[in-house]
């Protein structure tokens, strides 16, 4: 059973830029220290405010889930169909009501008007960095 109090807009803590870079920065490392080269495995991916202000106003949302998922992609990083291009990790976030439930989770089977959208295919990094801290 889900306490309901769990979920709120208060979730999570503030890092400080200290403790961003070294987390980034032992990710990075790990990623070398298994075989990956620099650029050829992804560090983040950016979503622009206005597509996560309409997540964050969805009716009844309180906040963000982050999920790892997989899309096929083709050498320029495009959507393909299933099978086809490179099968890689992104990012996919939802809208959480305050039962913890993602939003376009309707358990009745029926989707809500507005329902139903959640948010991927952001600006991967590498590829889209710009010229970011050599820890991140």
């Amino acid at each position: 059973m889900t306490d309901k109090n769990k979920f709120h807009g208060d979730v999570g803590r503030f890092l400080t830029g200290q403790d961003a870079r070294s987390r980034t920065a032992r990710y990075k490392r790990y990623k070398q220290e298994k075989g990956y080269k620099p650029d050829t495995f992804a560090r983040a991916e950016f979503f622009g405010i206005n597509r996560i202000n309409k997540l964050l106003g969805r009716k009844d949302c309180v906040g963000i889930r982050i999920y790892y998922g997989k899309t096929h992609e083709d050498v320029d990083g495009n959507v393909v169909d299933d099978g086809q291009g490179e099968l890689k990790s992104r990012l996919v976030l939802v809208g959480v009501r305050a039962d913890g439930t993602d939003i376009f989770d309707d358990p009745t089977g029926r989707k809500d008007p507005g329902d139903g959208d959640a948010l991927g295919d952001g600006f991967e990094c590498p590829r889209h960095c710009g010229n970011p801290p050599s820890s991140l």
